[in-house]
């Protein structure tokens, strides 16, 4: 004879009931967690990329504000991640004349970084437009590029006269030949930049075969010092010690320039064409 078990099915089915719905519950609010996890992945890799315009950052910024970058790309910056051209944007910032480099970063999804170098000036010149004189900077490459406001005007750099920039637009660099001034200008610069502090204008003066002269105006005399195409330090300290020696001769008066060429130094009368050495 078999044994039969028998189950209380009374106390078993209530629990089993309860189970089942934990169950359902956990699998209902799983569910909806994912499905909140999916809209938002997709809003954050499709839609926030294809919908919403970039959010650009500007960096190293001076006398450009982010504005005028702005305005100038003008719809380049109004696109959205996907269509966004880093290489365009570039290249339209890199055209600015005061504008020396340009890196860009592109961080998903909807964030572009712009690092800006902008061209430091080492000298100043004017050019005479149709209308009036205007101020323009030149950077250590022989680049010019415009003073955007009377405030971003360095006035520690020399001001350099006599170059024909007049038909040199904005953004081109200077005559390969005046390369080595602007080199020499660098130089004293870094070392000493006291000195231009003794100097108000350098003066080019063209010479034949491609060669030039400089007239140095110092800042505290009405004298001309004219020199070779070799300004350094050395120049300008003869300058300064040669100043000093012509002001205390008694013609000072009549002495209008002083020669720098040749290896020697030397000085000229105004109104007697004489000319003496102090070698």
């Amino acid at each position: 004879m078999s044994d039969i078990a028998f189950f209380d099915t009374e106390n078993i089915t209530p629990t089993r009931k309860k189970d089942d719905v934990k169950v359902k519950v956990l699998k209902i609010l799983f569910i909806v967690l994912f499905l909140l996890l999916f809209v938002e992945v997709c809003t954050y890799f499709f839609i926030v990329p294809c919908l919403g315009n970039i959010n650009v950052r500007f960096s190293g910024l001076n006398s450009y504000s982010e504005k005028d970058l702005v305005d100038f790309c003008g719809e380049s910056l109004a696109k959205n991640f996907i269509k966004f051209n880093e290489v365009e944007v570039c290249s339209k910032i890199s055209s600015l004349a005061g504008v020396e480099n340009v890196e860009l970063k592109k961080v998903f999804p909807d964030k572009v970084y712009i690092n800006v170098t902008e061209r430091k000036p080492v000298a100043m010149t004017f050019i005479n437009t149709e209308k009036k004189t205007v101020p323009v900077q030149i950077d250590k490459k022989g680049v010019l590029f415009p003073v955007r406001s009377s405030s971003s005007i360095n006035t520690s750099v020399p001001i350099i006269s006599g170059i024909p920039v007049e038909n040199i637009p904005e953004g081109m660099r200077l005559p390969s030949k005046y390369s080595v001034l602007i080199d020499q200008i660098v130089s004293i610069r870094q070392e000493n930049p006291e000195c231009f502090e003794a100097v108000s204008e350098i003066h080019v003066v063209p010479r034949e075969y491609g060669n030039f002269e400089i007239v140095l105006f110092p800042v505290q005399s009405k004298l001309k010092v004219v020199s070779d195409r070799v300004l350094d330090e050395k120049t300008l300290q003869k300058m300064l010690l040669t100043l000093d020696v012509v002001s205390n001769i008694e013609s000072k008066g009549n002495v209008d320039l002083i020669d720098l060429r040749y290896g020697t130094i030397s000085y000229h009368y105004s109104t007697v064409k004489t000319e003496d050495s102090l070698e």
